[in-house]
């Protein structure tokens, strides 16, 4: 699936060394399973791609999004717009051995910047679900309005309950 000239997939090394950039406008619909959290579809999602390779010759891409969507308020239950706007970089590394000893120099002081990936095997990484992965880690965990206008509890009496007919119906002797 390719959105308006982003392409289907990448191999991190090959656009590192050509130093691929894109940006353009990918239609919410197109995120399949970003839909199933939202109330609307419609709208687009503004995406930046930038591949490089960091200092230690390593393939990384740095994802700016920028999207306006409509989740629901955990609280009242009516659409939210939740505002996303957000960057991250990620850098991809040879295996999973050297993925472990990276996350275990906890004193570099970029960790908290920088995500590190095990290089696919193949090397291929579809654009749309790394995009879609990013986009669906940046919504708030619970979405919900500053201030909800929930609606006000009337005091019911007795008579409104509406277990009051079968009370009733337990002080009735036969």
């Amino acid at each position: 699936m390719s959105s308006a000239g982003l392409p289907e997939s990448f191999d991190p090394t090959v656009t590192a060394r050509e130093a691929f950039a894109w940006h353009g406008d990918v239609p919410v619909s197109d995120f399949t399973r970003l839909v199933d959290l939202l109330v609307a579809k419609s709208g687009v999602v503004k995406v930046q791609l930038q591949a490089a390779f960091n200092a230690d010759r390593r393939p990384s891409m740095t994802l700016r999004l920028s999207a306006h969507l409509e989740q629901s308020c955990q609280r009242c239950l009516q659409p939210v717009t939740v505002v996303i706007d957000h960057e991250h970089k990620v850098t991809w590394v040879a295996n999973e051995t050297e993925l472990e000893r990276l996350d275990a120099l906890e004193e570099d002081s970029n960790a908290d910047m920088v995500e590190y990936l095990p290089m696919p095997d193949p090397a291929r990484v579809l654009t749309l679900e790394f995009v879609e992965d990013e986009l669906m880690l940046s919504l708030p965990i619970v979405p919900m309005h500053a201030d909800c206008a929930l609606p006000i509890p009337v005091d019911e009496t007795a008579d409104d309950h509406p277990f009051a007919a079968l009370a009733q119906l337990k002080t009735l002797k036969h």
